[in-house]
C-alpha cells in the first residue's frame, strides 16, 4: 500500500479560504503519499506519459524514471528536466525488450511503475496490417506484464508498492475506429484483475485506469472529444492517491460505464457506428 508522510512544506499548495482548517489539514495529509517515492513510467518521452512525469515531480516524488525508447527523445527529456530541475531520470526503456526491462529491476526499489507506453492502429481488424495488430499486444498487453514481472518481486519483498497500467474505457466496450487497439486494451485490463489477485494480499495494490480519447500524437487521426494530457495527468494522480480500483477517467468514460449498465445492447450498437 502507498502510505502517507510528513505534511510540512505544502502551505502554498492549498488555499484554504473559508474551508475548515482541520478539513485542510486532513486534506494535506490525503495529498502526500506520493512525497519520497520512487516512481517508474513507460512511455514517458511524450504525451500522457511526459505530463504523468512532470505531474509526479511537482507532487513530491523524490525520483521519477521516464522510460523512452529513442536517445533522441532522452536527450530533448533530459533539457527539459534540467531546465526546471525536476527530479526527473530519462532512461532508454523499450518495453518490448528484454534486456531494457530488466535493467529496472537494478534501479533500486520501485514504489510506484506506471505501465503507459502504448501504441494504436487504425481500422478493420480483417483489413488492417496484421504485424500493426501483433504489435499492439507486444506493446500495450506484453510490455506491462514484462515489467511488472520485472518489479514486482521488489514490491511483494518489502510488502508495499503499486502497479498503474493506463488502459482505456473502450476496453469495455470496443471502439471499432480502433478495435484491435481496444482489445489490447481489454487484455491489459483483465491482466490487471490477475495481478490484483495475486498481489492484493502483498501489499501491492493494482489499479488500471480508464481514459477515453487523449490528446495526444496516437490520436491525432481521430475527430473525437479529447482530453488534455495534464487533467488526466492529474485524475489518475488523485486516483493513485486514493489507491481506486480500476477508474474511469473523465465523464466520457464515466458515462460509457454507466451506460453498459443501463443499456449494454445500445451502447455497443452506438458505438459501433464509430468505424474507420
Amino acid at each position: 500500500m502507498i502510505t502517507g508522510a510528513s505534511a510540512s512544506g505544502w502551505s502554498l499548495v492549498l488555499k484554504p479560504l473559508d474551508f475548515d482548517q482541520r478539513f485542510i489539514d486532513d486534506l494535506i495529509t490525503f495529498l502526500m503519499d506520493i512525497r519520497d517515492r520512487r516512481v517508474l513510467i513507460t512511455g514517458a518521452s511524450r504525451g500522457l506519459g511526459r505530463a504523468l512525469a512532470f505531474a509526479f515531480a511537482a507532487g513530491g516524488a523524490r525520483e521519477v524514471f521516464a522510460g523512452a525508447r529513442n536517445a533522441a527523445d532522452i536527450e530533448k527529456l533530459k533539457s527539459d528536466v534540467a531546465a526546471i530541475s525536476a527530479p526527473i531520470t530519462p532512461i532508454k526503456l523499450d518495453v518490448t525488450s528484454e534486456d531494457d526491462v530488466n535493467a529496472t529491476a537494478n534501479l533500486g526499489f520501485i514504489d510506484i511503475l506506471v505501465n503507459n507506453a502504448g501504441i494504436a492502429g487504425y481500422g478493420d481488424p480483417l483489413q488492417m496490417n496484421f504485424e500493426t495488430a501483433v504489435r499492439e499486444m507486444n506493446v500495450n498487453y506484453f510490455g506491462a506484464l514484462r515489467m511488472a514481472r520485472a518489479l514486482a518481486p521488489q514490491m511483494i519483498e518489502r510488502g508495499e508498492g503499486m502497479i498503474v497500467s493506463v488502459a482505456t474505457a473502450f476496453a469495455k466496450v470496443n471502439l471499432p475506429l480502433v478495435a484491435t487497439y481496444c482489445a489490447s486494451k481489454a487484455a491489459l485490463l483483465s491482466l490487471g484483475q490477475a495481478l490484483r489477485a495475486y498481489l492484493g494480499d502483498k501489499g501491492v495494490h493494482v489499479m488500471t485506469v480508464m481514459p477515453t480519447t487523449i490528446d495526444t500524437d496516437m490520436s491525432k487521426g481521430a475527430d473525437v472529444p479529447k482530453m488534455t494530457t495534464e487533467f488526466v495527468a492529474t485524475e489518475i494522480l488523485r486516483h493513485i492517491r486514493e489507491e481506486t480500483i480500476d477508474p474511469p477517467i473523465g465523464e466520457e468514460a464515466e458515462g460509457i460505464l454507466d451506460g453498459l449498465l443501463k443499456d449494454p445492447a445500445g451502447l455497443e450498437k452506438m458505438i459501433g457506428q464509430i468505424r474507420a
